[in-house]
């Protein structure tokens, strides 16, 4: 998350100081009250902070009560930076107004990073898109508003067949191709094309490009997304996908109302490079230990985090380690017993209040060796299934205890 924080500070100083022209001199006032507040202007700078400040909170996620005020203050000091060093670009003008919405979109985005209980992940980013798509975009013609749908429910149900991915990408890239070089009609002499990224919108009104941009955050998102799907690593996604919207590019270079330039490509690259970056769920395992027709429960030591609880032994998958050897390991280190892993019984996420998901996957333990020991908790016991409703049991366990008993 750190990564794609710089990575959203660094395209806010590229579009903020652009066309990176300076004077030595200041060429205007500092922080002066523009006369109209709410206009395209202040909508863009507040929805370019709100990652700021989502990204942020997570980065400070383990400060405690700081991790609240720590993304406000990033967001205020980087854009009092901004508007500061904006007093030497002739082009710009440093408004007080920026500052406020700028800190306020900080401010907003860490209050939905801590209030919405949901690890940001590319499913997410493509619902969020495809809704401010439809609320600034509109109706785009069937045939895109259909496979616009098809990816919508494909990153909200997730778990379909590997041919219902093939149809979503196919959907995905023909859709692109759709958009990108429609009306079809061509003429004999190429235009110019644009090699300075973000160029077009940078120097357009804000205002009227929004839309557009939101447009293509979610398709060119998704198909990087549905590629990912297909098993394909998210490096050769974004390549791939990028050198398909260059074709496209290179196209309109022969369609009059298109722009031609590098930027498409380019946003691809970046969105593939966020999605590789953003943090997967921890993964939590569990083993269902059976003897003589009684379940291995243990509960938590006295002043450990959620003390007393009940739980299933087991613990954290640590990284470049498979779940399954994750819980032959945790079964010898808290049990003292040789393992082995059998069949997966459940496995969904959840989210405890103020703390990022987690991925739980309980296996049935087909086989032990040696004599459970307690030596990590308050104690273990062997208990019936139906009795273990009565035992306080940590909250993530208690669907999978519902299943169980």
């Amino acid at each position: 998350m750190r990564r794609i924080l710089a990575g959203v500070i660094l395209l806010i100083l590229y579009g903020s100081f652009f066309p990176w022209r300076f004077s030595g001199v200041p060429v205007g006032p500092v922080l002066v009250w523009p006369r109209t507040l709410f206009s395209g202007d202040a909508l863009l700078n507040f929805l370019l902070y709100l990652p700021v400040g989502a990204c942020a909170y997570y980065v400070f996620s383990e400060r405690r009560r700081m991790r609240f005020i720590l993304p406000v203050i990033l967001a205020f000091t980087l854009s009092l930076f901004v508007e500061l060093t904006q007093v030497f670009i002739p082009s710009r003008t440093s408004e007080l107004s920026d500052l406020l919405m700028n800190t306020l979109g900080g401010g907003c985005g860490m209050a939905a990073a801590a209030l919405i209980p949901l690890r940001p992940a590319p499913e997410a980013y493509l619902l969020v898109c495809w809704a401010a798509h439809l609320l600034f975009r509109g109706f785009q013609g069937w045939i895109v508003e259909c496979f616009g749908w098809m990816i919508f429910a494909s990153a909200a149900f997730p778990q379909r067949t590997r041919s219902w991915r093939w149809a979503v990408a196919v959907a995905c890239y023909l859709a692109i191709l759709y958009r990108g070089l429609a009306p079809f009609l061509f003429a004999a002499q190429a235009s110019r094309f644009d090699w300075v990224p973000f160029q077009g919108f940078l120097l357009a009104d804000w205002s009227k490009d929004l839309p557009v941009l939101f447009s293509k955050l979610f398709w060119y998102g998704a198909a990087v997304w549905v590629l990912r799907r297909l098993r394909v690593s998210w490096l050769l996604a974004g390549g791939m996908t990028a050198v398909f919207l260059l074709a496209i590019e290179i196209a309109q270079l022969h369609i009059p109302p298109h722009v031609s330039e590098i930027t498409d490509p380019v946003m691809a690259l970046l969105l593939a490079g966020v999605f590789a970056a953003l943090p997967s769920a921890v993964m939590v395992v569990a083993g269902i230990i059976r003897r003589d027709g009684r379940v291995l429960i243990c509960q938590r030591k006295r002043g450990s985090r959620h003390e007393l609880k009940w739980e299933f032994p087991g613990g954290k998958v640590e990284r470049r380690e498979t779940p399954r050897k994750a819980l032959v390991r945790e079964l010898n280190e808290e049990l003292g017993i040789n393992a082995a892993a059998g069949r997966e019984m459940a496995r969904y996420e959840y989210a405890y209040p103020s703390r990022a998901p987690i991925q739980l996957i309980f296996y049935e333990v087909a086989e032990f060796s040696g004599e459970p020991q307690n030596l990590i908790f308050e104690q273990i016991r062997w208990e019936e299934p139906a009795r273990l409703a009565s035992y306080d049991f940590l909250e993530g366990d208690e669907r999978f205890l519902h299943e169980l008993t």
